[in-house]
């Protein structure tokens, strides 16, 4: 009896500051390798971030023939905004000679998240966003970046203690959280702590969530309040995506990013709000990498195909 040809699929997630990738079979679902490397985000440095997937990719393909890789699925930050999927899908396809799709690393994430099954998404780190999908059609709330949203997000937190700050300055008071974000920044007075925050980069001013987050379990009521607050805003953005999913809603709602992993108030504040409006909703934490979606990908073609 002729034994069949072991099919691998490879999943490749490209966040920001490094990528991973995974090799899986299916039958029995197995992780075969992982390898790790560089920053892949598209719109930062495309360049670059090309090829440090090139650099993965060849790691993982090196021991299997081309004819046994049944699909290479990559999700990469800022493909969206940067318009270049098809040109990354081109140049991997034609290096690697597999069937090759490429997604944002919101909708990997997505997919991970909810196994294949409709539903949404919640990421929270340094930005943030609400994804949702439904019968193959998907839905965005949020996410329009640090100055015009990304509630919830570490950025938004550190924006929010700042501004009551300033709050605060302008009605002639010292605010709860004056002291400790001047230490921080290392500046003697507000307006030279505005200046500072303008000066740095995003990622600089979301790690000031950190401290805001230390002087909440100190029980600062102003640190409370703007995790509190900060919560709540995105928890309404659950809710607006919810409000678009046609009869019938899927229950299911996934939770991604740093801010949602290690903040227990943040968090806790989310699901409350959200359960206040919606009660039927079902929150998961993610707890795979999410290059692991690649074995749900086909539940989703399935799908479109059907549909």
């Amino acid at each position: 009896m002729r034994r069949s040809k072991m099919t691998y699929l490879i999943g490749v997630d490209c966040g920001g500051t490094h990528i991973v990738g995974q090799t899986w079979t299916t039958a029995p679902e197995h992780l075969v390798q992982s390898v790790t490397g560089g920053p892949g985000n598209v719109v930062l440095d495309y360049s670059a971030a090309v090829t440090n997937l090139t650099t993965v990719l060849d790691q993982l393909t090196a021991a299997i023939p081309a004819s046994q890789i049944g699909l290479i699925l990559i999700g990469i930050a800022g493909i969206e905004t940067a318009g270049r999927a098809d040109q990354v899908q081109k140049t991997i396809t034609q290096r690697y000679h597999a069937n090759t799709q490429v997604i944002s690393d919101a909708k990997l994430a997505l997919l991970n998240g909810l196994a294949g099954a409709d539903g949404a998404l919640v990421i929270a780190g340094t930005g943030s966003v609400v994804y949702g999908r439904q019968a193959g059609k998907f839905l965005r709330v949020g996410g329009w970046g640090y100055v015009l949203g990304d509630e919830g997000s570490a950025y938004d937190i550190s924006k929010r203690a700042l501004k009551l700050v300033l709050t605060q300055t302008d009605n002639g008071q010292t605010s709860q959280l004056t002291a400790p974000l001047l230490a921080q920044l290392k500046v003697t007075d507000v307006a030279a702590a505005v200046q500072k925050f303008y000066a740095q980069d995003r990622q600089t001013n979301a790690q000031l969530a950190q401290l805001i987050a230390k002087l909440a379990e100190q029980q600062n009521s102003e640190a409370i309040t703007v995790l509190v607050t900060s919560a709540q805003a995105l928890a309404q953005q659950v809710v607006t995506l919810y409000q678009r999913f046609a009869e019938s809603r899927p229950q299911r709602v996934a939770l991604s990013g740093s801010v949602l992993k290690h903040n227990r108030l943040v968090r806790d504040t989310l699901t409350t709000t959200v359960h206040q409006s919606i009660p039927t909703i079902a929150f998961n934490d993610i707890t795979t990498n999410n290059a692991h979606a690649v074995i749900y990908w086909h539940r989703w073609t399935q799908e479109e195909i059907n549909s």
